[in-house]
């Protein structure tokens, strides 16, 4: 399951890329933000799902892969949840 999670995960990561490229004749340096992280990030991942060992059945590979891709999502749901939480407090 590490595998399929890894490559969710740099799947993400490859789609903040696009995100980036595609805003920067938007806003320039949020997207040279995104693309600094996620480029080497993904990277990184995807070299890591290469040397990670095999996953043993198709259907471990498909959740670990969703719960990689959706990991970004959930963290940044969070972000926003706790900036509203505290931005209300005030």
């Amino acid at each position: 399951m590490k595998r399929g999670f890894l490559f969710g995960l740099g799947s993400s990561l490859c789609l903040g890329i696009l995100f980036g490229l595609m805003q920067l004749s938007n806003d320039v340096t949020t997207a040279a933000i995104v693309v600094g992280i996620s480029v080497p990030s993904s990277i990184f991942v995807m070299l890591a799902a290469n040397r990670a060992p095999p996953n043993r059945s198709r259907a471990h590979a498909v959740i670990g892969w969703l719960a990689g891709f959706l990991t970004i999502d959930a963290v940044l749901l969070c972000i926003f949840g706790i900036v509203v939480i505290f931005s209300n407090l005030s």
